[in-house]
């Protein structure tokens, strides 16, 4: 399974985000349909996209968090200030939650949120006008089959008030998975 020009898999990523230019997409559709490893990195990336767009959507509000421990889910949260802290998804856990907070959202009228590759800058969700409690912050769920995303997930919060003045945090979390 070698491939002398493989694709990149940032491009992959945009590939199944829809945010390649039509000639770019033509281009890695006919490359992927010759090319197994290609081939097999975009099934996993479609996997992941695909189960990320079908389940818990990556920013959830509070009411949302509570029926999901209603229904029975095993449920950690960690509390985050910006910059970097590493976590551990324990075994046996469906869902961990990162509140996002040490950034003032009491004036803000709006949230956005991207989830980005820190290496690459590559943008791997973007979810604008994102639930948000003022004082409590930004819910980020996380899922277990977020183990086949890159190590070094970057969250960017910006933080968009009635003026249309924008301030930006970002919480870099690497994540270790317990098998």
């Amino acid at each position: 399974m070698n491939c002398s020009t493989p694709i990149t898999w940032q491009e992959i990523v945009l590939y199944w985000a829809g945010d390649l230019a039509p000639l770019e997409m033509e281009r890695i559709d006919e490359h992927m349909m010759g090319c197994a490893r290609c081939s097999a990195e975009s099934a996993r990336v479609a996997t992941v996209t695909e189960a990320v767009r079908a389940l818990i959507p990556p920013v959830i509000s509070q009411a949302l968090l509570n029926r999901l421990r209603e229904q029975g889910m095993k449920i950690e949260e960690n509390a985050f200030a910006p910059g970097r802290q590493a976590v551990v998804f324990r075994r046996g856990v469906d869902l961990l939650i990162h509140r996002l907070g040490g950034f003032d959202l009491s004036t803000v009228e709006r949230v956005d949120v991207a989830v980005l590759v820190e290496s690459s800058g590559a943008r791997l969700v973007e979810v604008p006008n994102a639930p948000f409690d003022a004082h409590g912050g930004v819910l980020i769920a996380c899922q277990r089959h977020f183990a086949d995303l890159p190590a070094d997930v970057l969250i960017e919060v910006s933080a968009i008030e009635g003026s249309g003045a924008k301030r930006s945090a970002r919480y870099a979390i690497p994540h270790v998975f317990e098998r």
